[in-house]
Formats: C-alpha cells, sequence, structure tokens
C-alpha cells in the first residue's frame, strides 16, 4: 500500500492551479527527481513519495510545497479571491486559490 495519497493528491492539485506553460515547467522540473515519464501524475508522484525515507520524504514535500506555492502565487490562476496578496487584505496568505474556471 503506497502511504503517500493525500500528499500526492495535494501536489497535484497545486500544479493543476499553475497556467501553461508553467503547469509543464513543474512537471518538467519533478520528472528530473522522479526520473521517469509520468504517465499519471498523482499515482507517479504517489510511488515515488512512497518509495522515499520519511526524513527525506518530509524534507522533499515541504520544499516542493513551499516552490509550488510561490509558483502558483505568481502564475497561477488569475482570481484569487480571498487569497489575493495584494488589495488590503490582511489575511491575504499563499494558501491555495479558488479554481477559476
Amino acid at each position: 500500500m503506497l502511504c503517500c495519497e493525500k500528499e500526492a493528491t495535494d501536489l497535484v492539485e497545486w500544479i493543476d492551479t499553475l497556467q501553461e506553460p508553467y503547469r509543464q515547467n513543474a512537471i518538467a522540473w519533478l520528472r528530473i527527481y522522479i526520473r521517469k515519464p509520468m504517465e499519471d501524475l498523482r499515482s507517479d508522484i504517489n510511488t515515488f513519495l512512497s518509495d522515499l525515507d520519511p526524513v527525506v520524504r518530509e524534507y522533499f514535500l515541504v520544499h516542493t510545497r513551499m516552490l509550488l506555492k510561490t509558483a502558483v502565487h505568481y502564475f497561477g490562476v488569475e482570481d484569487w479571491g480571498q487569497f489575493a496578496p495584494m488589495g488590503g487584505n490582511p489575511e491575504a496568505s499563499y494558501g491555495m486559490p479558488s479554481r477559476v474556471g
């Protein structure tokens, strides 16, 4: 049984929030670590994370989340709604923005 289904799903949601070509850039970046073609993004990330030592996995997840959150902040959805980093919202954060669609 693979241990990291939620973590993989979370990373895929962040990746899917990116607009093109940034989404494909994020996938290409992950391929460097996964070292194989990714046919099913969630499943392949899940397998990769499951194969990592728990300490290495946590380190990878912390830094990958930070990178993806920053990427979404700059290259993600156009309307951040309540997560808008500007506009006088003191509660704004790098949280997951609502999907626009």
